[in-house]
């Protein structure tokens, strides 16, 4: 038991529940995956907060949306998907019922392997909150991928429940009963995970959990994986695992060489083809800061810029067909639509990204970047009425005057003062230029329309 753990639980029966959150905050980042700590910090957290009025009030509500904002803003590490975790207690920490901050943290633990923390992260949601599909969605992925396929049926049949146009959940409830029977699951489950495996196996599990942190530990790892591919080519899973620790070896090529391989294998494994995409994008983006480090170095080489505006051009093709693709796979996860919509609108295929993005407003994740760049697609159809619509509606969810509000905010001042409106385009500037007076042309603008 840790130092920090101890001081916790002591701090706990002072009832200086505050000071407790810091220290099992602390004891996490060394353990991670202890369970009862994790508990035991939510507990303190919501002692403290019911100590202080329980979150209730205007500033308590304004306060709890920001924490939502920010939580859905949180991109997962998938490098080092505990650090994403780290940033998701510095939310729950504030508010320790923050949906939004358990749904995330859920996700960053499955990245980490700390299944059992996924677990207790999307549970600890769904007792806020028992409807919640993403809770529901997310925790039966989870247990599926652990083989607790029981337990994953009744969460995707509760989905289906409160959604039945929900198409993940239909194929779930229809595939998972015929996995239990064939593979004899509810046998297995009587006798318990202990009487299924044995101490050898027991030690293989153990290693095989132990955190990669070194390229070497990494290429030990995949020699080690090596023999089950060997007894099962088609294994597409482990293959998944194989190309994951190439990155962490830095062995791109490799690892994109593996995610084909696995492909061919099985051509139904949505989460390798989609990792295999990302490795595409992820070498394309080096290829284009290697293309700027030139190009800075030699602004008038014609032949960097062109490479560099032949690469870009082919990146923002290859994200229209790889997010394309992965909608299809996953139609009710916005997150790709979003990603879709943008990937159009960069390439300017306007009207097909205007259907994307009105589609991934549907998610509070996306609801804010959507309707920023609805609103521009609208500005570039010159439908300006719909356009401050949009843009107005999402800058209402960004408590601070940060770049993406100011840019929502020129647009519409923008769009104010082409259209003649011109108090309150002035109006639009000075928000802007409290907050930053160099913005952008703004003064000038402000200069120009002033009647002094």
């Amino acid at each position: 038991m840790s130092k920090q753990l101890d001081k916790a639980r002591a701090a706990v029966k002072k009832k200086n529940f505050e000071y407790a959150a810091e220290l099992y905050n602390l004891h996490l980042k060394i353990t991670p995956g202890d369970l009862d700590a994790r508990r035991e910090l939510r507990a303190a957290s919501r002692a403290h907060k019911k100590l202080n009025g329980g979150g209730t009030g205007f500033m308590a509500r304004a306060r709890a949306k920001k924490i939502e904002i920010q939580a859905a803003s949180i991109r997962i590490n998938k490098k080092d998907p505990e650090k994403s975790m780290i940033q998701c207690e510095d939310l729950l920490k504030q508010d320790p019922d923050a949906l939004v901050a358990l749904l995330r943290l859920g996700e960053a633990a499955s990245y980490a392997n700390l299944n059992e923390v996924a677990v207790l992260a999307f549970e600890d949601a769904l007792s806020l909150d028992r409807q919640n599909k993403d809770a529901l969605r997310l925790l039966g992925r989870v247990l599926e991928g652990t083989d607790n396929l029981e337990r994953a049926l009744k969460c995707f049949q509760r989905l289906f429940k409160l959604d039945p146009k929900d198409t993940e959940a239909e194929d779930k409830i229809k595939k998972i009963p015929a996995r239990i029977t064939s593979r004899g699951y509810e046998e297995g489950s009587k006798k318990g995970f202990q009487g299924l495996i044995d101490v050898d196996q027991a030690k293989k599990l153990e290693a095989q959990n132990v955190r990669i942190r070194t390229p070497e530990q990494a290429l030990a790892r995949i020699k080690s994986m090596m023999p089950k591919l060997e007894e099962d080519p088609k294994d597409s899973k482990t293959m998944r695992l194989i190309a994951e620790l190439y990155v962490k070896a830095d062995q791109m090529d490799d690892a994109i060489a593996m995610c084909e391989r696995g492909i061919k294998a099985n051509d139904e494994d949505h989460d390798i083809a989609e990792l295999r995409g990302d490795l595409l994008l992820k070498k394309m983006e080096a290829v284009l800061k290697k293309l700027a480090h030139a190009h800075k170095k030699s602004p008038d080489d014609a032949r960097i810029k062109a490479k560099y505006a032949q690469v870009t051009k082919q990146k923002m093709a290859f994200e229209v067909t790889e997010y394309r693709q992965r909608a299809e796979s996953h139609p009710t996860e916005m997150s790709y639509r979003f990603a879709l919509g943008k990937a159009l609108y960069d390439t300017g295929n306007i009207d097909d990204a205007i259907p994307e993005l009105q589609k991934a407003k549907g998610s509070s994740r996306n609801k804010t970047e959507a309707g920023f760049y609805l609103g521009q697609c609208y500005i570039k159809k010159k439908i300006y009425k719909l356009a401050l619509k949009e843009l107005d509606t999402a800058r209402q969810d960004i408590y601070e005057m940060d770049d993406s509000k100011k840019e929502m905010t020129y647009l519409i001042a923008r769009i104010y003062e082409s259209a003649g409106k011109k108090e309150k385009a002035v109006t639009e500037y000075e928000a802007i230029v409290t907050a930053d007076f160099n913005y952008k042309d703004v003064t000038q603008r402000l200069e120009q329309l002033s009647d002094f």
